[in-house]
């Protein structure tokens, strides 16, 4: 099993400046200027289009920090969601702000949501496993191995706007993207209907 030292280790070789393991009471402080958009319990907010993140994959919270950093997320026409990240991760002066921000939303208890969408939960449980479970696990627990992130503590609504905008070509299309291009091909293979019955299913998953 590969151990989470060995996981940041990669992704460190990927993104310059990577800090390894950081810091949560620092990074607890830092998420403070969070809590507008993703609340105080990171359980976030469809209205200001902000996810949950309270329990995400540490690993994949400083890929996606460093990816609106650099521009390689949130800078497509119509992201509206993603443009209001960028300039907030720019406030993360470096390194080592961005892993300690990660390191303490990825030990706040994840939180339930409350379901949104309805869809046919056997259909939803078919597709997911044929499409997406190779990555994001049978539970939607995600795989730090594959910097997969966890789709149970995001909310429903994310979800499946996210899905459409790889569809849409609202991410996953610049050339750094390397993880997003591969979301984004496997996206066009789920229909509007399937996107709803998967986003069932995963709402009847466990958050944790």
């Amino acid at each position: 099993m590969i151990s989470r030292l060995q996981k940041l280790a990669y992704l460190s070789l990927l993104l310059p400046g990577l800090v390894l393991a950081g810091n949560a009471e620092s990074g607890e402080a830092l998420f403070e200027a969070c809590i507008a958009c993703h609340g105080a319990n990171g359980a976030g907010n469809a209205e200001l289009l902000a996810p949950g993140l309270a329990g995400q994959s540490e690993s994949y919270l400083i890929r996606q920090l460093w990816d609106f950093r650099k521009g390689v997320r949130g800078k497509e026409p119509g992201d509206e969601g993603g443009a209001q990240m960028v300039p907030m991760a720019e406030t993360l002066v470096d390194g080592d702000a961005i892993a300690d921000v990660a390191a303490y939303i990825s030990s706040v208890p994840a939180v339930q949501h409350a379901a949104t969408i309805e869809g046919d939960v056997f259909n939803g449980q078919k597709q997911y496993t044929s499409k997406c479970g190779a990555c994001h696990g049978g539970q939607g627990w995600g795989n730090e191995a594959l910097y997969t992130p966890r789709l149970t503590v995001i909310g429903d609504w994310y979800l499946v706007r996210q899905v459409l905008n790889f569809q849409e070509s609202m991410r996953g299309v610049h050339e750094d993207a390397k993880y997003g291009k591969q979301m984004a091909m496997m996206a066009k293979t789920v229909s509007k209907e399937e996107l709803k019955d998967i986003a069932a299913f995963l709402n009847e998953q466990p958050h944790q």
